[in-house]
Formats: structure tokens, C-alpha cells, sequence
């Protein structure tokens, strides 16, 4: 009896060894990930990232709330000479994971938008902004934001996509004031549909187009819309065409 206990017991002992080794490794390495500075961890990534973003600055005042899955990003601001608009945000936060593969929360200025996105390239935004996250004195005002659609994960482009923006009292370049805006866009094989646009304040319009986008130089795509101003009961149909950075004016001005 007693040599096969002692048969059994040196039959275990590698065993619960090998069970001891790999409870060791298990605690150093949930140590590790516990106790490392994933603040600086990540603070250091994303300045190795950006500094490889090729005439683009973009800056930020710290990072908090971080851990192996995610981080908050304080004071965003970024730029570029060729830009007319200086995006920045109160803070980010962003999440890692597998399904979502990423989701972030931004923080515009009081008004937050929440941005999720999947392995298979698909995404959807919604929420609102505060236009002063575009860095422009002259651009003013909140939009309520919905958007999805899909980037293609190989080449790295938008495949699709659906865009509709409504604002009221927006403040716009060369002193244009939108009492009542609501804006919808849809991209599809490279080209940009304006499905629809309608004013209500200071005047009643609806209209609908297309622009030709121009890769590399978005702001010199051309555009053209055809609809209506409604006064009273009364109907005039009209038609523009421009570039879209008419919108923008000339002159950026930085905030």
C-alpha cells in the first residue's frame, strides 16, 4: 500500500511543478500588465505615429485613464498648413477590443460623439459636435451627427458611406447664417450624392446634387445642386456649382 502511494505522489509531483511554474509565470505577467505605466505606454505610441504623419501636427496635453485596451487622450488638437480647419476635442476616449474592434467617445466641447467601429471595416458615428471643434472663429454653432458605412480594410479607402447632418443657428464663413439646416450626403464608387439639403430659416429651400470628388484635393472638387426657394406660396427653381472648399471661404482662420 505504501509503495503505491509513494508511486502516486512521484507520479504528481512533475505535474503540480509544472502547475506551480505556470502559476508564477500567470502572476508575473498580470502584474506586469497591472502595474506598468500604460500612460506613457501609449503616450509614447502615439507619439511614434504621428511623428510619421507627414506634414501634420498634432498635439496633445496628456493621457489618463489608460490601460492595456485604452486611454483617454486630453487636449487633441491637430493641423496641417494645407487645411482650412484646425479639428481638436476636449478629450478622447478609446477602446479596444474584438467585437467592437474599436469604439471611441469624443468629447467636441460639450457635445459628444460616439464613433464604433468593426473588424469587417464597417462603422457608424452618432451623437452631435460643436462646430468650434473645427478650429474656425468664423464656423459656429451644433450639429446632431449620424453616419455609417464601411472602409474597405484592404486598400484603406471608404467603400460607402451615409452622412446626415442637422444644425440650427450655425454660424458659416463670409457672415452666412442657417437658421433650420438639415444635410444628407451618401458616397458610393467614388462619388458623392447631396440626397438632399433643406433650409428653413431665414429662407425656405430644398434642393439635391452631386460632386466629383478629387482624391488628394478635396476642397477643389467641383459640385453641382439644383432645387428650389419657396417665399409664401410661391416656388423659383434655381442651380449653383462651385468647389467645395466655397463653403469654407478663402482664408482659413484658426482659432
Amino acid at each position: 500500500m505504501d509503495a503505491a502511494e509513494n508511486t502516486s505522489c512521484a507520479a504528481k509531483a512533475p505535474l503540480l511543478g509544472g502547475l506551480g511554474v505556470l502559476g508564477l509565470i500567470v502572476g508575473f505577467l498580470a502584474g506586469l500588465v497591472l502595474y506598468l505605466p500604460w500612460d506613457t505606454v501609449w503616450d509614447t505610441a502615439l507619439h511614434r505615429l504621428t511623428d510619421n504623419l507627414p506634414g501634420t501636427r498634432v498635439t496633445w496635453q496628456n493621457i489618463d485613464h489608460a490601460s492595456p485596451l485604452g486611454f483617454r487622450i486630453n487636449g487633441l488638437v491637430s493641423g496641417s498648413p494645407s487645411w482650412p480647419v484646425s479639428p481638436r476635442a476636449q478629450w478622447v476616449e478609446v477602446r479596444l477590443g474584438m467585437s467592437p474592434r474599436l469604439s471611441l467617445r469624443v468629447d467636441t466641447g460639450g457635445r459628444e460623439l460616439r464613433v464604433v467601429c468593426l473588424d469587417t471595416g464597417d462603422f457608424d458615428v452618432r451623437g452631435a459636435a460643436n462646430l468650434a471643434c473645427l478650429g474656425r472663429r468664423d464656423i459656429l454653432g451644433s450639429v446632431d451627427v449620424r453616419a455609417e458605412g464601411r472602409v474597405d480594410t484592404t486598400a484603406k479607402t471608404l467603400d460607402h458611406g451615409l452622412l446626415d447632418l442637422r444644425g440650427k443657428a450655425l454660424q458659416l464663413p463670409r457672415g452666412l447664417w442657417l437658421g433650420d439646416a438639415v444635410l444628407a450626403l451618401e458616397y458610393k464608387e467614388g462619388a458623392l450624392r447631396i440626397r438632399s439639403f433643406t433650409l428653413r430659416e431665414p429662407m425656405q429651400v430644398r434642393a439635391e446634387g452631386t460632386a466629383a470628388l478629387k482624391p488628394g484635393a478635396l476642397l477643389a472638387s467641383p459640385y453641382a445642386v439644383s432645387g428650389e426657394v419657396v417665399r409664401g406660396h410661391e416656388a423659383t427653381s434655381f442651380t449653383a456649382e462651385g468647389r467645395l472648399g466655397d463653403f469654407l471661404g478663402e482664408t482659413p482662420q484658426p482659432e
